[in-house]
């Protein structure tokens, strides 16, 4: 069995469904299953036969409709385990693809040991600095204006998601995302405000509906940047049933590059006048970044 296939024996058990029954409710989901039948869902249950990508996208759309994603399920716990496994597919696809605009640290042994929380670290003062610096080095000179202690204010609200990678207490990634509320996301990936005028008032409750904003990513080698990407797909999937959308907003090219076959969709572009640089503002659903062409060819 693949992961589709887990997927729609764990779906049918979940609400006690015969083959034909599910058929008749994938019908009413998408015409894209109006010819579907008991032998075809068959085939794709015991692995004889896998649905094209676009039907497996819709396959999994449709188990985010309901509640199977949402909770202690055999499908929520396959759909996990499926992101866990990502680390390795992913890892090659960023060393053979991006390589150039990810930092070319020397590869050595990577788990999960290295990767932690923001507010786990008990020198989370340097790690903060090292993030401000980045920033502030890969952004057009005086526009990233956020200094350490508010952007520790801003990491540390409950809503956030801020994981650093570490070795030896050196400093080798992190991936920030705010969960913004979607007024407040929307102004900014039209670049009618200004991203790094955020304080804690535009941001939801971790049980609020909004946006996750990604402020921060950075590796210092392709497997660095995969294993916290994995960790960022994870805790999307954990809160897609309150995480409408994901959002980039990126005034540099290599930005746009590294979202390009991840779901995500530009939304405008644009000259700031103050600065002189070219911007661009994505966004798309939660379920579009989690299930786009290239994590569905990786891991579905």
């Amino acid at each position: 069995m693949n992961t589709i296939s887990e997927l729609l024996v764990g779906y049918r058990e979940t609400y006690s469904l015969t083959q034909q029954e599910l058929v008749v409710e994938l019908s009413r989901y998408s015409s894209d299953f109006k010819n579907l039948n008991t032998v075809t869902v068959s085939r794709w249950e015991t692995g004889t036969t896998s649905p094209s990508i676009s039907k497996k996208k819709k396959l999994l759309h449709f188990f985010a409709s309901s509640d199977c994603l949402h909770s202690d399920t055999a499908c929520f716990r396959t759909m996990l385990q499926a992101y866990e496994r990502l680390y390795q597919p992913l890892s090659t696809v960023f060393t053979r693809n991006y390589q150039y605009i990810i930092g070319n640290f020397p590869d050595f042994e990577l788990d999960e040991n290295h990767i932690h929380a923001l507010t786990q670290f008990t020198d989370k003062k340097a790690h903060i600095e090292h993030i401000v610096d980045i920033e502030t080095i890969t952004n057009v000179p005086d526009y990233y204006t956020l200094n350490p202690l508010q952007l520790e204010a801003l990491c540390h609200h409950p809503s956030s998601f801020a994981i650093v990678c570490e070795r030896k207490k050196q400093h080798l990634g992190h991936f920030v995302m705010f969960k913004l509320k979607n007024d407040v996301a929307e102004s900014i990936v039209r670049h009618e405000r200004n991203e790094y005028t955020l304080t804690i008032k535009d941001f939801c409750g971790q049980n609020e509906h909004g946006t996750f904003y990604v402020h921060a990513l950075y590796g210092k080698n392709p497997k660095i940047a995969a294993l916290l990407n994995v960790h960022a797909y994870i805790h999307l999937f954990k809160h897609m049933k309150t995480a409408d959308n994901v959002m980039i907003f990126s005034s540099r090219k290599d930005g746009v590059l590294l979202t390009k076959d991840y779901g995500i969709e530009l939304v405008a572009k644009g000259r700031d006048e103050n600065y002189g640089f070219d911007w661009h503002g994505l966004m798309s659903p939660v379920e579009d970044i989690l299930f786009s062409d290239t994590v569905v060819k990786l891991i579905f």
